[in-house]
């Protein structure tokens, strides 16, 4: 028997061995997976016996290297032919031909796995059934062919499958050698890396997943992708996914690859934004528009094998190839990803419920491994990638430019929109607006009739995104449970009002995406305490392990000054509280940084300072050319001090070794802002038997907090001074999560020894 095993779905078979011609990228609304599963159901209820709904149906083809199995679910089977469903809002004939092609081949690929698997025959119907999810009405396009017709298909897309995976499989048995021999790039590694090396090995072997809270200085990223690759030579691991949310953390995964691979024997591929990779950016994204988007499938096809060339497919690899080649760069990393061993890219490309790929992890089939960098931040993004809104003021600048006939219908969803503020705003509410949902299905319904007939809104920039943001919507709202969500009913003027659809627990969904991988292994130098960070990023069940820092405790001084309090009921007297400390500050030689919780409270204490060439004010204006350039300042100066807030651009990601940094000073637990929103996440906790106010508020700050303060001391070398202000770091009973190689001294504000002189 052969010793690998594949798996293909056959829709994914059907796509490889079928699709053709331009990339058509106009967005085009479709119905949501939970109205296309509702739709099924209906349907497949009307069906008379012996019809059989969701029959499995799987083939096992067998080469001497391989052997390859195309599984699925027939959507219905008669005991003559089968059924594929297709839920539409267009009739058949609006369909683009070729996607019509696509579903047409995948029936054909059930019926002729049909055939063998109940010997079936010697006759065989085979039929598409699109079906409208709000009337039902259906339009059957159905043929009958002879099963060896449809053997003969399988046989062909098998084949032609057969010869693709005879590369991948080539590549993948001559990495084996090259991951088995794999050494550290370095002569050493550090204690605390190893350790967790050595966990992130043994969790990838045995499909266990794993949250790491490893210090500054560890080495995190080399420590998960060493291992991550050793471990792939004893587990059937496809591919690594190497996921950050900052363009440094990918830049040091390429270092980290680059050290590890520098022959560039393994496929890497970086999953990188439409803005950066687009090459005609003013250009709807379709073949009779765009070069790079026309006759995109037969350029990607015929480019296929590139991937394997010697080359690291970073942004610059890939633009360069796409402009030799003409073919788009964006899409073409999107469909090379299933294939590479290594990708980097964005959370989003795994986690968000409309990225480009959806279907990535699927067509994976359990046998990826996720390493996600600096995962405390997944929590939030968690809760951004599964809100949505539905914006009044942007339904009412389409309303200006639209025909009369699409007037009309914009018109009725804002008498919708307007009825659900008035009973249900303002404020938020547990309550879905079942009446605005309803018309916005029915637009959608009737948009691609309605894109028909007024061809120029399709590249409209104000029409696209308005049917992307109702898709986004109601799919949401579809994924939505009442636990985990709630509605924001707008205020203002009646026109203007929209509505937010809020996760408050992104868990549930975060998990449903773990489960389609081998195992994920989450690290950050800020994960505790732990059951906030597993419980809300979804990995309730993981390992956890907390890695001593490479640092020693001598190189820190902490210090808690707890007689000082910024609560808001004190912040009036707070910054004449604090001016005598932040004078000392600036032009003491030593280079600051200084957090407020927030812009408000940082320009009240500017405005008492003393102005001075050493002084740095950040505004919340600033782009990352001008975070850049106070960086700069602060690797060629010393006595510079600036003011800035927690969870900002300062507040992690940044890195200034030795004198570049001596000083933090943290004004604040950095306590989210009391709202109804971060309420309402602290009630659900409380349901959940969990302390909600730590969840909503107490945590989150403290990991900013933490975060802040490890932009201090970044190598053996450095000394570094870490001042904490606030009595409620103590009351709170915070310091039981404080790094345990911190020795932190308590007392009075005017006792720090970081300005005794000048206090």
């Amino acid at each position: 028997m052969p010793s690998r095993r594949y798996r293909v779905s056959v829709r994914a078979l059907a796509d490889f061995c079928q699709i053709q011609g331009d990339l058509i990228s106009v967005y085009r609304p479709g119905p949501s997976a939970f109205e296309g599963q509702q739709t099924h159901n209906a349907l497949q209820s009307k069906r008379a016996k012996p019809y059989q709904a969701e029959t499995p149906l799987s083939f096992r083809w067998q080469n001497p290297a391989f052997e390859l199995v195309v599984s699925g679910r027939a959507d219905g089977t008669f005991p003559d032919g089968v059924e594929e469903i297709k839920t539409t809002r267009v009739p058949p004939h609006d369909i683009p031909s070729g996607l019509r092609d696509l579903h047409h081949s995948q029936a054909k690929l059930y019926a002729a796995i049909y055939a063998l698997q109940f010997d079936a025959g010697p006759m065989l119907r085979v039929c598409n059934t699109y079906v409208h999810p709000q009337t039902l009405e259906e339009w059957p396009l159905e043929r009958a062919y002879p099963v060896e017709q449809l053997l003969d298909y399988l046989l062909d897309c098998c084949l032609r499958y057969d010869a693709w995976l005879m590369r991948v499989d080539r590549h993948q048995r001559d990495r084996q050698p090259f991951l088995a021999q794999l050494s550290f790039p370095f002569a050493t590694m550090r204690p605390a890396q190893r350790l967790m090396a050595e966990s992130v090995y043994k969790a990838c072997r045995v499909g266990k997943d794993l949250c790491v809270e490893a210090p500054t200085g560890t080495g995190k990223t080399l420590a998960a992708l060493f291992p991550a690759l050793k471990a792939m030579t004893e587990v059937e691991v496809r591919s690594l996914f190497f996921l950050t949310m900052k363009t440094t953390g990918q830049v040091a995964a390429h270092d980290a690859l680059q050290r590890l691979d520098p022959a560039h024997r393994l496929s890497v591929v970086a999953l990188t934004a439409k803005t950066r990779l687009c090459r005609s950016p003013d250009t709807p994204c379709d073949g009779q528009f765009c070069p790079y988007a026309r006759d995109y499938f037969a350029k990607r096809d015929r480019l296929r094998e590139q991937l394997f060339e010697p080359i690291r497919w970073d942004p610059d690899a890939l633009i360069e190839l796409a402009e030799k080649e003409q073919i788009c760069p964006y899409y073409l990393s999107q469909d090379w990803a299933i294939w590479s061993d290594v990708v980097i890219g964005d959370l989003n490309y795994i986690y968000d419920t409309t990225a480009v790929q959806p279907y990535l992890l699927r067509e994976i089939d359990n046998r990826a491994t996720v390493l996600i960098d600096e995962c405390h931040n997944l929590i939030d993004r968690g809760r951004m990638m599964f809100s949505a809104e539905f914006s009044g003021f942007a339904l009412q600048q389409l309303l200006h430019q639209c025909p009369k006939k699409i007037q009309n219908r914009l018109r009725k969803i804002q008498t919708r929109l307007r009825e659900v503020c008035t009973k249900f705003g303002p404020g938020l509410c547990y309550e879905s607006p079942q009446t605005l949902l309803h018309s916005l299905r029915d637009f959608m319904a009737d948009s691609a009739a309605l894109l028909r007939d007024n061809p120029q809104f399709e590249p409209d920039a104000l029409w696209q995104p308005f049917l992307f943001s109702c898709t986004r919507f109601i799919r949401l709202h579809d994924l939505a449970d009442a636990g985990d969500f709630c509605w924001r009913y707008g205020t203002g003027s009646p026109e203007l009002r929209g509505i937010e659809l809020i996760c408050l627990n992104p868990a549930r969904l975060l998990m449903s995406k773990h489960q389609l991988v081998n195992n994920v292994v989450a690290f950050s130098a800020t994960l505790k305490p732990w059951p906030y960070s597993q419980q809300l990023n979804g990995l309730a069940g993981a390992i956890t392990q907390e890695l001593p820092s490479p640092f020693q405790a001598s190189q820190f001084s902490v210090y808690l000054a707890n007689d000082v309090s910024t609560r808001f009921r004190d912040r009036t007297h707070l910054p004449e509280r604090l001016r005598p400390l932040l004078n000392s500050l600036v032009g003491n030689g030593k280079n600051t940084l200084v957090f407020f919780s927030s812009y408000q409270q940082l320009q009240q204490a500017a405005r008492l300072l003393d102005p001075a060439e050493a002084l740095l004010v950040q505004r919340a204006d600033w782009t990352a050319r001008e975070r850049d350039a106070v960086l700069a300042q602060f690797r060629a100066h010393r006595g510079l001090t600036l003011l800035t807030v927690l969870g900002g651009v300062f507040g992690e990601g940044i890195d200034l070794p030795g004198e570049q940094l001596e000083q933090v000073v943290v004004i604040g637990p950095g306590l989210p802002q009391v709202n109804d929103v971060n309420n309402a996440i602290r009630l659900q906790m409380d349901q959940q038997q969990l302390p909600g106010f730590d969840f909503a508020y107490a945590f989150p700050g403290l990991q900013k907090v933490l975060q802040a303060a490890g932009r201090c001391v970044r190598t053996d070398t450095d000394q570094g001074e870490i001042l904490l202000i606030d009595d409620r770091f103590d009351a709170y009973g915070q310091q039981g999560w404080l790094p345990v190689h911190w020795t932190v001294h308590s007392g009075p504000l005017q006792r720090w020894p970081g300005s005794l002189t000048a206090l």
